[in-house]
């Protein structure tokens, strides 16, 4: 089993969502996050036409965890639906993938293989 950790811009969430949907995936979390990455100097924003400094962006991050069959389907759609535009832009996220060793249900007590992903 893979897990992935996909941390995309907030306005892509659905995208993201109904894209995962239509590749099986059956579970998912998902949760509110802010952070910052190695551009965070760059960033200017403006609210209501004055400059606004942000020391935290506001994100979305999906976990995910998947049979290993499913990783590069997954991969790939979460790349095409949280990218901006045709080529991206600069902080549309980032994407994380470890190995699950062990996975239990706590309700059925089952592990492994008989976890329903």
């Amino acid at each position: 089993m893979k897990k992935i950790e996909a941390i995309v811009r907030s306005e892509r969430m659905p995208i993201v969502k109904e894209h995962l949907g239509k590749k099986g995936v059956m579970g998912m979390t998902i949760s509110t996050v802010s952070g910052w990455s190695k551009r965070r100097e760059e960033l200017h924003l403006q609210w209501r036409g004055m400059p606004l400094s942000y020391d935290l962006v506001p994100k979305v991050k999906f976990d995910i965890v998947i049979p290993d069959s499913q990783l590069e389907s997954v991969i790939q759609a979460i790349k095409e639906s949280a990218r901006t535009g045709d080529k991206g832009e600069e902080g549309d996220g980032i994407i994380f993938v470890s190995t699950v060793d062990q996975a239990i249900d706590i309700a059925t007590s089952h592990d492994g293989k008989e976890v329903s992903l």
